[in-house]
């Protein structure tokens, strides 16, 4: 119910003047934005994983709608665009999902090579470094609401 006012009251006003919002949250209360923003059912949101501290960016019509048409191929669930691609992050999701189910796992996953591939990223993102890594995202110019 929250998530609905805050939509309602803050986000939706902001962009409907053109504005660009960044959102940061918790799992469940991204979850549900993303179930209002994506119209997916309250039963199946659950099945909804979500990497940590992964930018997830959206371009939204005149009435709010994500432009893309096409499910990410990470989750199968969003029409939004993960910056660093979908197969990073359905590798994230992947070595989460083993970091937390599979009792075999004896190490931190979140250690491995790629952690340095997105810790460069991200040194980027926050312009801790004027070098810019190799991204697989591509992104299309922003167009704002009238």
């Amino acid at each position: 119910k929250r998530s609905k006012v805050y939509w309602e009251e803050r986000l939706a006003p902001a962009l409907k003047a053109g504005k660009t919002v960044l959102v940061v949250g918790h799992e469940n209360n991204l979850r549900s934005l993303l179930m209002r923003l994506e119209g997916i059912p309250e039963d199946k949101i659950i099945h909804l994983s979500m990497p940590r501290a992964v930018p997830l960016a959206y371009r939204l019509d005149e009435n709010l709608q994500p432009q893309n048409k096409q499910l990410d191929e990470a989750t199968g669930f969003l029409r939004g665009e993960w910056l660093g691609g979908d197969k990073a992050v359905a590798e994230i999701l992947e070595r989460d999902h083993k970091q937390v189910y599979d009792t075999s796992v004896q190490t931190n996953l979140e250690l491995g090579k790629t952690q340095e591939k997105w810790r460069r990223w991200m040194e980027f993102a926050i312009g801790n470094t004027s070098e810019q890594p190799e991204m697989a995202a591509h992104s299309n110019p922003v167009h704002h609401l009238n």
